[in-house]
């Protein structure tokens, strides 16, 4: 692994991407919203009561099957489905040792569940340390890692895992308690890319950063305030790409440990862009210039 040279400064940190503004009301008079009675309160969608520790659906699931089938309790296949896609993910599963089981778990009875009959229990443990993914990139010129920092949406985060997996990244830094939890919806999102990206998940983001460097990683933070422009960045060596908060942005304590606070460039009126979708743009620049 290329190391880190020890005589470069650091830019200072700039402000976070702000949040887009709200719209606000033509006149004083403009009447405010009712507060909403009880019984009007929002109701959860069916996949936010469905249990963490499950991936639903073909795609995420043979995912697992083929690429990471330790991480695999068990396998729940409806017993409605009989097709050749059942019989693939039922054979895989015998292969490895999973007990497969015709009734799903009861959460995917309800209605709004995409599941496709197919239903995995993940087990909780099926993540990377720091240690073992730091050793794993021993070697390699040229390692990429994306860190996040408080990604709430899982969607979002799915999305994140897609687009790391699509630019060849070769690890996610997510922290425990500051980030949309990795489950079923998180999997779906990802499309089956998951188990193709090393997940670590830290206590402390920030102390993880510096433990980054101490291996010679460069941390380069996005920020729509950032003063330094993405095509006018070098990217070489070991790089960690810290995206912020959908709203707010990267947190200070955070942003104080970048080496570089870099800008997607836009056109005017336009503000911010989606985080995975400035994910991806932000990748695709670090891996050209890697080669």
């Amino acid at each position: 692994m290329k190391k880190r040279p020890p005589d470069q400064t650091r830019r200072p940190p700039s402000a976070d991407s702000p949040s887009l503004p709200g719209k606000h009301p033509r006149s004083a008079r403009a009447a405010r919203p009712a507060k909403p009675r009880a019984d009007q309160e929002r109701r959860p969608a069916p996949h936010e009561s469905l249990p963490a520790n499950a991936a639903w659906g073909f795609h995420a699931v043979r995912a697992l099957l083929a690429h990471r089938p330790a991480s695999i309790e068990q396998l729940f296949i409806s017993a409605h489905r009989n097709d050749q896609r059942r019989r693939e993910l039922a054979e895989l599963a015998r292969r490895h040792g999973i007990a497969v089981h015709e009734e799903l778990p009861p959460a995917f009875a309800q209605e709004g569940i995409s599941h496709q009959g197919v239903v995995a229990q993940v087990k909780a443990d099926a993540n990377t340390t720091l240690e073992n993914l730091l050793t794993g990139l021993a070697g390699k010129s040229n390692p990429l890692l994306v860190a996040l920092d408080s990604i709430q949406d899982p969607r979002n985060l799915g999305a994140i895992i897609r687009t790391a997996a699509a630019f060849g990244a070769d690890g996610l830094i997510i922290p425990k308690d500051r980030s949309a939890p990795l489950s079923g919806t998180v999997m779906k999102a990802a499309a089956g890319t998951l188990p193709l990206v090393n997940i670590c998940q830290v206590t402390n983001l920030a102390n993880t950063l510096a433990e980054l460097k101490k291996h010679g990683f460069w941390i380069y933070g996005a920020g729509g305030r950032a003063p330094q422009q993405l095509y006018h960045t070098s990217f070489s060596g070991p790089v960690c790409l810290v995206m912020g908060n959908e709203q707010k942005g990267l947190r200070p304590l955070v942003s104080r440990h970048c080496d570089h606070q870099i800008a997607i460039p836009m056109a005017a009126g336009v503000e911010s862009l989606n985080v995975a979708v400035a994910t991806g743009v932000i990748l695709s620049e670090i891996r050209r210039q890697q080669g």
